[in-house]
């Protein structure tokens, strides 16, 4: 296969984007057949007249994008652009046994036909057969496993399987040593503040962020430090003016509001550790969901000082209800794990991991994550398509490059809950982001959740239309406009 792709030297854009950008695109057109053989990196690099390092860049995010499937000992193979769209998977509108979960909420268990939660996945499309063979697989294989405690880090091949992953899917530095199993990012942040909390008494976060990460430093006695965002994220003049030498924020797809960090303000971020000694925690909480972003890559990838503690999970991948995530600690934080915090073993249940692990190993996990970054990407385009058309010009899409919400918000003297019970009586759920606030003010208008990965796809166009009648003839009453 003849591929010789000419890139600009002169251009502004870096080469290691222009390269990704002529496969990608000749992927997806067909140029480059499905299951073709890339050029090796070092082939690639003499053919593009680049260095390896530029070409190891982009073949990595092609991989992460689902574009390149990258196969041990074997190179990289173009991938199968449409074998999880067909009309079959898209179209189903089969039932399924198990409900959607839905957030409980001071007790009170609300459902609606139209839920736009921010958190659910596509349960429809889980891969239900391929994970009861491996539950039953690794009970059988490793039926020992039943008379012993594991490792309290977790299962050394599953953790082997992460490392490959992450270092081919997320451009991490990692190896299996670095890398402790758990059972969700409350229990990952509280067993990190066990561990600094010697050497760290500030914390700072985003304002606005993920209220729960921010109660569970408050709970083991941490002093917050609010830094507000700016359209690129996280604000690193303000990070530098507070007295924190702790960060936890969410680069890759900020929460709420969704934007991406650009690489010159991890750059940033990453001197602001360097300068301090300070610890960066990043949490890639959908980090595989990439829509119109470009390519970066992760923090922890770019850290050369072991500043960053990198969190990983399988909820919006794969499933919530597994609970499980992982953490990839910095050599010194590692030493600190050796030396103080082996008495805390893994949470997770053995057979569960060993489950992951057989789930990766057979090539299941990967193929999984791109046919849902495909699914998604679907809904995330009717979604919006869905807005423009019903909904007029006082409700404004924020955040909507990455992940599996998206933020909107409406131009009206109404409040969250006004709006939100509005929803409601069209049988539509949506989610304030109030709660995300800590110290700065609040925006003017009320910014509402809208997430679209529970969605059916058949739903999304009559959800969206219930939202635009449940809300615009009110908003139309309080400014005296015509609806």
């Amino acid at each position: 296969m003849n591929i010789t792709p000419i890139l600009d030297g002169q251009s502004e854009s870096p080469l290691y984007q222009q390269l990704y950008g002529i496969l990608s695109r000749d992927i997806v057109s067909g140029q480059i057949p499905a299951g073709s053989r890339l050029p090796s990196i070092r082939q690639m690099a003499a053919l593009a007249g680049v260095s390896r390092i530029t070409v190891e860049a982009a073949y990595q995010q092609l991989v992460a994008e689902g574009f390149l499937i990258s196969r041990e000992r074997s190179g990289f193979f173009a991938a199968e652009m449409e074998e999880w769209m067909d009309s079959k998977d898209t179209n189903s509108t089969k039932e399924i046994d198990l409900p959607v979960p839905i957030k409980r909420n001071k007790g009170e268990h609300l459902s609606s036909r139209y839920n736009f939660h921010g958190s659910v996945v596509d349960t429809s499309h889980f891969p239900y057969a391929l994970w009861r063979s491996c539950l039953l697989d690794a009970m059988d294989r490793f039926a020992n496993d039943f008379a012993f405690y594991g490792d309290d880090q977790g299962e050394w091949e599953l953790r082997v399987e992460l490392a490959r992953y992450l270092r081919r899917a997320r451009t991490l530095s990692c190896e299996p040593e670095q890398i402790i199993v758990g059972t969700g990012l409350q229990q990952a942040l509280s067993f990190l503040c066990l561990m600094l909390r010697d050497s760290h008494a500030i914390a700072a976060v985003e304002d606005p962020g993920y209220a729960d990460a921010r109660v569970v430093f408050q709970h083991h006695g941490y002093q917050i430090a609010p830094i507000p965002l700016e359209e690129d994220g996280l604000s690193i003049e303000a990070l530098e003016k507070s007295q924190a030498r702790l960060v936890y924020l969410t680069p890759a797809h900020q929460y709420p509001h969704g934007m991406v960090m650009p690489v010159s303000k991890r750059i940033r971020l990453l001197q602001w550790a360097r300068k301090t000694g300070g610890i960066i925690i990043e949490n890639d909480y959908d980090g595989e969901f990439r829509y119109n972003a470009k390519p970066t890559p992760s923090l922890q990838g770019m850290d050369q000082e072991g500043s960053v503690v990198y969190i990983g999970n399988f909820s919006k991948a794969f499933s919530p209800a597994v609970r499980m995530d992982y953490l990839v600690l910095p050599p010194a934080l590692f030493k600190c794990y050796l030396e103080s915090f082996q008495a805390y073993p893994s949470p997770v249940p053995r057979l569960q991991q060993r489950a992951m692990q057989l789930f990766m190993e057979k090539g299941y996990w990967e193929k999984h994550i791109r046919k849902m970054r495909t699914l998604y990407q679907k809904k995330h385009t009717l979604l919006l398509g869905a807005i423009k058309r019903h909904m007029p010009p006082e409700a404004v899409v924020l955040g909507h490059s990455a992940g599996l919400h998206i933020l909107l918000e409406i131009q009206t003297k109404l409040t969250e809950q006004e709006l939100m019970e509005a929803a409601r009586k069209q049988d539509v759920r949506v989610y304030p982001t109030s709660r995300s606030w800590f110290s700065t003010r609040p925006p003017l208008y009320p910014r509402m959740i809208i997430g679209f990965g529970g969605m059916q796809l058949e739903d999304i166009e009559e959800g969206i239309k219930r939202l635009a009648s449940a809300w615009f003839p009110k908003i139309a009453e309080t400014t005296g406009k015509s609806s």
